[in-house]
């Protein structure tokens, strides 16, 4: 019997909190808000949450303080089905934060603190990488970068594939670039990689050594270039309420279906499919979808691909 794929997600467990308001303020500018909540965040966090509810084991590694905020999203993690044995507690820390201004038109502007995210070191890292042995490896680049090339280097050294998000800083990605498999950015972090591009046409793959690059293109849906060729995914039409988390919801998605083994550009339009959900519910984590709506909206939606890519 085949053994059951496992996700290993490596980044930030945050708290989000919240203010709806009608347009976001200014330098040195006070905007009255309408709303305000909190949220469990963090773009891995949520990235796992994604994972999990696509039906896929998924373990984290991370690290929270030890205060109300980290036992909450311990919590709240748990709830959704994740593996915590290598979230890291920090004793007299507090953990991260991100201050999140909504606009009623769904945008969002995010201020955030790391907390104990910036503790994680290489050897915790790879103690995590050995114990869970997954068959793919999803990181940001929250964690300090040291600790990223090590985890990174110890998947490619038994060839499990990784999968990685060039944010919150698109720059750090160069360090990894050498043994990542797949790339996601989106417009902004793939410029400040690659310089001006268009989709799906853009710089190769090979431009930056990794077998595909993932662009992510809000409204428009998300490419996928290869060596081989391109896939335009566009999105799905849906009443948006609130982008936060919509990126996460896509990248978690889409390594679920990749760690299944499915074909890229599959994939890919599952992604896009999850991120289109996460944008009709207000929240990151709450927003996420479920592997069921995922596979409705898929079935129900007429959403063309236009792709160059060989068939598996």
């Amino acid at each position: 019997m085949a053994v059951p794929p496992r996700i290993l997600v490596a980044g930030a467990i945050n708290t989000d909190l919240v203010a709806t308001v009608a347009r976001a303020p200014g330098a040195g500018e006070t905007v009255t808000g309408h709303g305000f909540a909190v949220f469990g965040g963090g773009k891995s966090a949520n990235q796992a949450v994604a994972t999990a509810r696509s039906s896929v084991r998924t373990v984290l590694l991370g690290a929270v303080g030890d205060d109300d905020f980290g036992r909450q999203r311990l919590a709240d993690l748990a709830a959704a089905g994740i593996g915590l044995d290598h979230v890291l507690q920090r004793p007299a820390t507090v953990s991260g934060v991100a201050l999140i201004t909504v606009q009623d038109d769904g945008e969002n502007r995010i201020a955030y603190v790391p907390g104990p995210t910036a503790t994680v070191t290489p050897a915790e890292a790879e103690a995590a990488f050995d114990a869970v042995r997954p068959h793919l490896l999803l990181a940001t680049l929250e964690l300090p970068i040291e600790t990223l090339v090590a985890l990174f280097a110890r998947a490619r050294a038994i060839s499990v594939r990784t999968v990685l998000n060039a944010s919150p800083d698109p720059e750090l990605a160069r360090q990894l670039l050498p043994t990542t498999d797949v790339l996601i950015a989106n417009e902004t972090e793939a410029k400040a990689l690659m310089g001006d591009i268009e989709a799906p046409a853009g710089a190769p793959a090979a431009t930056l050594g990794c077998e595909a690059v993932v662009l992510t293109l809000g409204k428009a849906g998300a490419s996928v270039i290869t060596r081989y060729g391109a896939t335009l995914q566009p999105s799905f039409d849906v009443e948006v309420v609130d982008t936060t988390g919509a990126g996460d919801a896509f990248a978690g998605a889409f390594a679920a279906w990749m760690a299944e083994g499915a074909h890229i550009s599959v994939a890919l339009r599952a992604g896009v499919a999850a991120g289109a959900l996460a944008t009709t519910r207000p929240g990151a984590q709450p927003s996420i979808p479920t592997r069921a709506e995922i596979e409705t909206l898929l079935q129900s939606a007429d959403a063309p691909i236009a792709s160059t890519l060989p068939a598996q």
